[in-house]
């Protein structure tokens, strides 16, 4: 199955209805839209700084049904939606059908409305298809999409919560804390990690990045707040990530591999991102341990993920593949 193009489409033939992210001074907020098809033009949408409610719902048909001429045939969501069963039931008002596709097949319906809402308001689930370099290429980008979690994922911070209601209330302060401290703007990168502060608290995710920031300046400062981390959750993945890079770089390998699988074990499955990112380094652990198979094994695991990276496809190709033709 392709993805679904807009001249796959006769007239009137359905709506997508499809949700997009933004943020208020309370927190995030979602955006559900209703995109007549082919046209691809927006019918109407409705926002929820929680979850869609049953009313909502309704609400967002009803205006769609005053706003166009004529009904679709049918109404398309994207499977697994936390709106799906709500959204059916208003279809249902209405005498619809009512069809569920995988996200992966609308995105290219999506893409469009996604590039133009991320240029006009801060949206996480933009990035990479707005504000992105022209030369970017297609692997690039790809690797973008994948970087933030859907709003209603579990939270990469394994604290047990969706990530709409956890860490993505301070994504934006802790993406400019981490711009700021790669750049070597400690001082503005730490005032992120006190906005951050402000409106979650000291949580682990947030103190896990504020040792990143002093990594890269005190040493010691970082170890002791990556603890201060670990102490407020023990299975934040993101920090026995790090402690895994300390450990190979001191050349503890094995325990370096320990550190890895324990951030893969609590790393959500649906983190396809930071799994990647975690299985290449632990094939990278493996490899300079010898341990060969391992590591091929960790590598093609790291492209299950996200099959677009560029660093695990180079490490496949020069330490496995070129070792057996060699």
């Amino acid at each position: 199955m392709k993805p679904y193009q807009f001249d796959d489409f006769n007239k009137n033939s359905a709506w997508l209805v499809f949700r997009l992210d933004s943020q208020i001074a309370d927190g995030p907020i979602d955006f559900y839209m209703v995109m007549d098809l082919p046209s691809g033009d927006i019918v109407t949408f409705e926002t929820t700084e929680t979850v869609l409610t049953q009313s909502q719902a309704n609400k967002l048909f009803k205006e769609a049904k005053i706003k166009s001429v004529n009904l679709p045939n049918r109404i398309i969501i994207a499977s697994g939606d936390p709106a799906e069963p709500l959204l059916r039931k208003a279809t249902d008002k209405l005498g619809l059908d009512f069809e569920t596709i995988a996200s992966v097949y609308l995105e290219d319906l999506i893409a469009p409305i996604k590039q133009s809402f991320g240029e006009h308001f801060y949206s996480p689930s933009s990035i990479g298809h707005s504000h992105v370099r022209e030369n970017t290429d297609e692997l690039d980008r790809e690797c973008l999409k994948k970087m933030i979690p859907d709003s209603y994922d579990p939270c990469p911070c394994a604290s047990g919560k969706k990530y709409k209601f956890c860490c993505k209330k301070v994504f934006a302060e802790i993406m400019e804390a981490m711009v700021a401290a790669e750049e070597g703007d400690y001082t503005t990168a730490l005032k992120w990690i006190d906005k951050a502060k402000s409106v979650v608290g000291e949580t682990a995710e947030v103190i896990c990045r504020e040792s990143i920031v002093y990594s890269y300046f005190d040493g010691k400062k970082s170890n002791d707040l990556l603890a201060q981390c670990l102490s407020i959750n023990p299975n934040h993945p993101r920090a026995h990530y790090l402690i895994g890079l300390m450990l190979k770089e001191s050349g503890d390998i094995e325990g370096a591999v320990t550190a890895y699988q324990t951030a893969i074990r609590h790393y959500p499955p649906t983190d396809v991102f930071h799994l990647n990112e975690v299985y290449n380094n632990l094939g990278s652990a493996f490899y300079a341990g010898d341990n060969i198979e391992e590591a091929k094994s960790a590598w093609e695991k790291a492209l299950l993920y996200l099959p677009s990276d560029k660093t695990t496809r180079r490490n496949l190709a020069e330490f496995i593949h070129s070792r057996r033709t060699g």
